[in-house]
């Protein structure tokens, strides 16, 4: 599992390399497009990037101490349509469990009005 930093990197990278293959990423851009809560820094920059090339999520050309050429490979690409696809599958299981849930309160009160109707003609009519 890849922690929030190799995630929002690998954002980064998928969005900045969208069908051009590979591309020449400054180190300093790089962490300049990384959001400032996580704090990142060269080293971290490194990590991050050693991490999602031993994972195969993304394939490097070449790295050195101020600019590295990348492009995500099919698995870092799919981690995203998968989540799209986890989010919209989600909505809908939400959406059919109100509708059950409506329904069933609805027939529950149509039940309890029934059984309190019932009741009342039984024990003393209107």
């Amino acid at each position: 599992m890849l922690d929030k930093r190799c995630i929002e990197l690998l954002n980064i990278i998928n969005h900045e390399c969208n069908d051009s293959g590979y591309k020449i990423f400054s180190i300093e851009e790089l962490v300049s497009l990384m959001p400032e809560r996580f704090g990142i820094d060269g080293l971290g920059l490194a990590e991050c990037i050693k991490t999602l090339y031993e994972r195969e999520y993304i394939s490097v050309k070449y790295q050195d101490d101020n600019e590295v050429c990348m492009c995500p490979l099919t698995k870092g690409r799919l981690v995203f349509e998968n989540k799209l696809e986890q989010a919209l599958e989600k909505s809908r299981a939400e959406r059919r469990y109100f509708l059950f849930s409506f329904a069933g309160a609805v027939a529950g009160g149509v039940g309890s009005f029934l059984v309190a109707l019932l009741f009342r003609v039984i024990v003393g009519g209107f």
